[in-house]
This record gives C-alpha cells, structure tokens and sequence, in this order.
C-alpha cells in the first residue's frame, strides 16, 4: 500500500482524507457539500454564522460564507441578507449560485468544475477560477478540507 502511495505522490496525485473523495472531482452528495461548504465558512468567517464584515469597497458580507448582495441574487433564492445568518440558508444560496456557475465554467471550458473551482468561483465571482488571485484562497480551503 506504502508503494502505491509513494507512486501516486511521485506522479503529483495527492490523496485527500476528504470523507474519501478525490478533490479533482465535485461534490455530489449533501454531505459532500456540507462538509466543502464548512471548509468555506472556516476559511471566510472561521465558522461564525452572525457575523457582517465591510470590505474596502463599502459592501457588507453576510454570515459564515461572507455572502454578498449580487451573490444572493445571482443564487436566484428567495432569501434576504440577514438569512445569510443562518447557516443552513446560507449553505442553500451557495449551493445554487456554485451549481449555477458551475455549469457555465464546465460548458465554456469542457472541463469539471472541481472542488478547486467551486471554491475559487465562490471567492472571485462567476470566472473566479480563471482569476490567478483566487489560487491562494483555494491553497487555504483545501487545507481545511483536509484535516
């Protein structure tokens, strides 16, 4: 087993202790999901649901995901602002607006918006993936994800 390990990491494939999956893929399951999104509130908020952050540009983010006005909207959900206060609400918005984009970077790209993807989409807006400063926001949930 040691061997095959070794050879994965001398081919630059890593394993994840990410419930098992590999994070070259997406999530599917709700667990999955809850368990990136959490990785997500850690590095935005470190966990906290109550919490309104206002950045340099003078717009406030909500909630454990530090959701913004667009992006709710961009969700497409029937949630307010103060929603974003509850982390299961948030968890929803998210979801939708990642799928959403999602599908718009894998029909552009033909490639699988992985968890990598999701992540910087989620960080950089609808092309966040093809931003170069989205990759240390990525470097910082993928740590997460893996403890």
């Amino acid at each position: 087993m040691k061997q095959i390990v070794y050879a994965l990491v001398s081919l630059g494939i890593t394993t994840s202790a990410f419930a098992g999956t590999a994070l070259t893929s997406k999530p599917e399951t709700d667990g999955e999901w809850n368990k990136f999104l959490s990785a997500i509130a850690m590095v935005e908020s470190s966990g906290r649901d109550t919490i309104k952050v206002l950045d340099t540009n003078g717009h406030y983010s909500y909630g454990c995901l530090q959701i913004q006005a667009p992006y709710l909207q961009d969700s497409r959900l029937n949630y307010t602002l103060e929603d974003m206060y509850t982390r299961t609400k948030a968890f929803e918005v998210a979801k939708a607006y990642l799928t959403r984009y999602a599908r718009n970077y894998e029909t552009r790209t033909g490639k699988v918006a992985t968890y990598g993807v999701l992540a910087r989409i989620h960080n950089g807006g609808p092309r966040g993936a093809e931003r170069s400063a989205t990759e240390e926001y990525w470097t910082k949930v993928k740590a997460e994800l893996e403890k």
